[in-house]
């Protein structure tokens, strides 16, 4: 059964489901960066008001074994 703009009916779903993945997977990375961003934030601030212990640095190179 063909339309007029010459899409069927099974076309048009298939269409209408890979836009609902591609927005499903959309919001799924929007919650990411924002949850990414907020990390990165809370650690910001802790790092400017002095609460983050200082990192020690590690060589690669030398090992133990």
């Amino acid at each position: 059964m063909a339309r007029e703009d010459g899409m069927t009916y099974e076309e048009l779903l298939f269409q209408l489901k890979d836009m609902k993945r591609q927005i499903n997977h959309h919001r799924e990375l929007t919650k990411e960066m924002h949850r990414l961003d907020a990390e990165y934030w809370y650690i910001h601030n802790m790092e400017r008001r002095g609460l983050l212990p200082p990192l020690e640095a590690v060589n690669a190179s030398s090992s133990n074994s």
